[in-house]
């Protein structure tokens, strides 16, 4: 039997808590994914919840980030599990249990991959939390900005090549996490990507969200695939890369790849406002190891709580690898 991934593995946990005849008023949880991670129901508001605990001084509740869709709060009686304190990250009523249950795999999952130091496990799991208090506070409504436009037809360059190296557009789909705000672009089971897509002709600005986005955990890979692409009237457009996509995922893509494309924020409505085409002219693929520059949570002071920072990837001199090798890990085949 396939193990469940996190977010399938958290809509199952809370299935099983739902209220029975003896269900009592407060928590009831159940251990979820790997050590200090609980998923939770609070009663009588039914309420979803992923605990997390920590061996921490407990901060003060004005320190905590609270959200559109989400609490975050302290748990005062959760179980301790050797741990000193517990915090919860609650649904609110009216919020989409869609993506709700997203935002809490994306934190299950980094809080797990997380090792060392509990004060700085915390500030991970506090720094994902932020990250999506600003993504659910975009409006969706809207046009693509400039910048998001390219950045989207960088990622959607990655699932097309992916999808020619014979990799399943379902096993695509759910690997694509930049689109739900994931710590990295695309994240298989032990081979992670970040696609930094830019249209400069000089220099490779690169914008790096946050401490944890190049910082490299055991057991897995990081790359970063830098694209560079120039203007030209011919070359395909965002609504064409959507379109090539859209015929290539096929049946078993496609409900992946529109929920993918609304979490993006685009919108067929807006289609004929992407009027500019990009032409792939470069493209460069490193391995994040310790030669690579890069500000990261593990080498921060703890005093550091959150950064964000830009590198110029042009600078960067040390040796890249095959983005078709790199495939193989989420199921692609090397061609001849």
């Amino acid at each position: 039997m396939a193990l469940l991934n996190e977010h399938e593995e958290l809509l199952s946990a809370w299935r099983s808590l739902s209220p029975t005849s003896e269900t009592s008023d407060g928590w009831r949880t159940i251990p979820i994914g790997v050590g200090r991670c609980r998923a939770g129901v609070r009663f009588p508001a039914g309420e979803e919840a992923l605990l997390v605990g920590f061996s921490i001084t407990a901060p003060a509740a004005t320190d905590l980030p609270q959200g559109r869709g989400f609490s975050v709060s302290r748990v005062g009686d959760a179980p301790s599990g050797g741990f000193d304190v517990w915090f919860g990250v609650s649904r609110k009523p009216a919020a989409s249990l869609e993506m709700f249950t997203l935002m809490a795999a994306d934190i299950l999952a980094s809080v797990s991959a997380a090792k060392g130091e509990e004060q700085r496990a915390y500030y991970q799991f506090l720094s994902r939390i932020r990250s999506w208090q600003q993504f659910m506070e975009r409006p969706r409504d809207r046009r693509l900005s400039d910048e998001e436009e390219l950045g989207l037809f960088g990622e959607l360059s990655m699932v097309n090549r992916l999808l020619d190296c014979g990799v399943p557009p379902s096993v695509i789909m759910e690997c694509w996490k930049g689109p739900a705000n994931g710590l990295r672009d695309f994240m298989g089971e032990t081979h992670d990507v970040e696609v930094k897509a830019t249209i400069s002709p000089n220099g490779f600005p690169a914008r790096i969200s946050s401490l944890e986005q190049l910082d490299d955990v055991a057991g897995r890979s990081v790359f970063l695939a830098a694209l560079r692409f120039s203007l030209q009237d011919a070359a395909p457009s965002l609504p064409a890369m959507v379109e090539v996509i859209r015929q290539k995922a096929g049946d078993h893509g496609r409900i992946g790849l529109e929920r993918n494309l609304l979490l993006a924020g685009y919108d067929d409505a807006h289609a004929s406002e992407y009027v500019r085409g990009f032409e792939p002219m470069d493209e460069r693929v490193f391995q994040i190891k310790e030669a690579f520059p890069r500000l990261t949570r593990s080498t921060a002071p703890l005093a550091v709580r959150a950064a964000k920072y830009e590198l110029d990837l042009d600078l960067v001199d040390i040796a890249t690898v095959d983005l078709e090798e790199v495939f193989v890990a989420f199921g692609g085949e090397l061609k001849p």
